[in-house]
């Protein structure tokens, strides 16, 4: 135990030391990294994050707290990509702290709770470095945990609607948590805890209903549109059915799962269906067309809290007082509905989850540690440095659809992301799919971008089939001097400029082309 306690500490140490050496990279780590920057700018500079979608701007689906905490850190470090990061990785490091902490107080075991958090840690790198993204992942995966301890170890109505504020927080971070708040829910009462649980689930619905009303009505309906509506239009990726279990989860936590399954008999109600909720959510937001392994994260921290669990001796229950029916009487004794009837697990049992979760810590450190692949060198800087200040030298506005960040680091006014108006492409919903196709058409056809810059040929979807009337395309390939691998994105699409349009009639090719270099 002290052995995978050890490792799991390393597993830690290697995570935050990787984190750190890249938290200041001006550039995008993530190639939707682009559009969290965009949405923080919005906030700062007063703007509605939900609106029709156009050319200049589509909003990513997801609720608005993650952006809202990191506009109000960038309003006193500047806009940036850091206090985005900042948030994720405080959010991470809650995650570590409230996973550890879960697992030791169900088990009585720290040595248990920090191998299970260090297990969650080793997935560093197999989850393609995700978790101190500037994406919503991360906050959104600690509010999920600290709402499952919360609700595990709550005394009282005001537990409760501690829990409901925390599971609503997680919603409002990213929607799926839902199934979590429902699940929490629903092991209550199956607990015989209902008063507990219809003050969380009112808590939960009264913060998720208000603000939804809220935001609905000032958007003009565009909020729903987003967060509720447009994922549920796109069809399944039905290769991902099979793909969660192959290409993701036995890959990476197979071994650790053996030691989750040990802990049968002794997961507390709660706990177990609440680790259930966030598997079901990954998989479920996995199977979603566009889906990727940041899906996973939940996922693989319920699988770490079940095997700490299996690592650790029986499910302690939480204290419950009560008082004498009369003078002399004993107090009654209170069942925790949260803790299985079990007998304490054997020694053996607990020491071959613990073999299993050090045999997973030393297969994620041999299979999948990277660092030196997902810190950024001193060639992205420069190139990054020399597309800067070549987007601000163009005379005017300019599509840059693969990573409007960087317009916004270059002073330029951002244009919708490529991902975000796919989704919107790819939705049932013709009337904003219309609205888009026709924003694009007006600025293209008024010539309205000095230039149209493309990282591939797809980014070009949504575009009108004439763009050729109004835009030629340049035979220069950009950033030809530099090599492939040079400034493309950790985890996500390509986003690398390699090709120029500029306006019918205006401007040269080969000079514009040949300032980049």
């Amino acid at each position: 135990m002290l052995l995978a306690a050890g490792a799991g500490l390393a597993a830690i140490a290697v995570w935050a030391g990787t984190a750190a050496s890249r938290i200041g990279y001006p550039y995008a780590l993530e190639w939707l990294e682009g559009n969290s920057l965009v949405e923080v700018e919005r906030l700062l500079a007063g703007q509605p994050l939900y609106t029709a979608p156009t050319v200049d701007y589509v909003p990513d689906s997801y609720p608005p707290l993650y952006f809202a905490a990191s506009a109000a850190l960038a309003e006193a470090l500047g806009v940036s990509y850091l206090p985005l990061r900042l948030v994720s990785l405080a959010a991470c490091l809650g995650c570590l702290a409230v996973l550890a902490r879960l697992v030791q107080r169900e088990t009585g075991d720290l040595a248990a709770g920090v191998a299970a958090a260090g297990l969650y840690a080793a997935t560093y790198f197999a989850a393609a470095s995700w978790f101190d993204f500037a994406r919503v992942d991360s906050l959104f995966l600690l509010f999920s945990l600290a709402g499952l301890y919360v609700a595990r170890w709550m005394r009282g109505p005001g537990g409760a609607v501690v829990a409901g504020l925390l599971l609503a927080a997680a919603f409002l971070t990213k929607q799926s948590a839902l199934a979590e708040a429902v699940a929490i829910t629903v092991a209550l009462v199956c607990g015989r805890q209902r008063r507990p649980a219809a003050v969380l689930a009112a808590t939960f619905a009264g913060v998720v209903g208000l603000t939804t009303l809220l935001w609905d009505v000032t958007s003009h309906g565009w909020y729903v549109f987003y967060v509720f509506e447009l994922l549920a239009q796109h069809p399944v990726e039905h290769a991902a059915l099979a793909g969660f279990w192959t290409w993701y989860l036995l890959p990476t936590l197979g071994v650790a799962l053996g030691a989750a399954l040990l802990a049968a008999g002794r997961i507390p109600l709660l706990v177990g269906l609440g680790c259930l909720a966030l598997a079901v959510e990954g998989y479920a937001a996995l199977l979603h067309t566009g889906g990727a392994v940041n899906n996973m994260l939940p996922v693989y921290a319920a699988v770490a809290v079940l095997a700490g669990i299996g690592m650790g001796g029986p499910a302690p229950s939480p204290r419950r007082h009560s008082t004498p029916s009369s003078p002399g009487a004993r107090p009654r004794r209170h069942s925790s509905p949260s803790s299985p009837r079990a007998r304490p697990a054997p020694s053996l049992s607990r020491a071959l989850a613990g073999t299993l979760v050090l045999a997973q810590l030393v297969v994620l450190a041999v299979t999948t540690f990277a660092a030196g692949r997902v810190i950024p060198d001193a060639a992205d800087r420069r190139t990054g440095d020399r597309l800067r200040a070549w987007l601000a030298g163009l005379g005017g506005p300019v599509a840059l659809v693969s990573d409007p960040g960087l317009l916004v680091l270059a002073g330029l006014p951002p244009v919708a992301h490529l991902a975000a108006a796919g989704d919107v492409l790819r939705g049932t919903d013709r009337a904003a799919r219309a609205e888009l196709e026709r924003s694009i058409a007006r600025a293209v056809a008024g010539r309205r971008f000095a230039a149209i810059v493309v990282a591939q040929q797809a980014d070009l979807q949504g575009f009108p089939p004439d763009l050729a009337r109004y835009y030629r395309r340049c035979p220069q390939r950009l950033l030809a001097d530099v090599s492939d691998e040079v400034f493309q994105p950790i985890g996500g699409g390509s986003s690398r400029p390699s090709a120029l349009w500029l306006p019918v009639g205006r401007g040269s090719c080969s000079e514009i082309a040949g300032r980049l270099g």
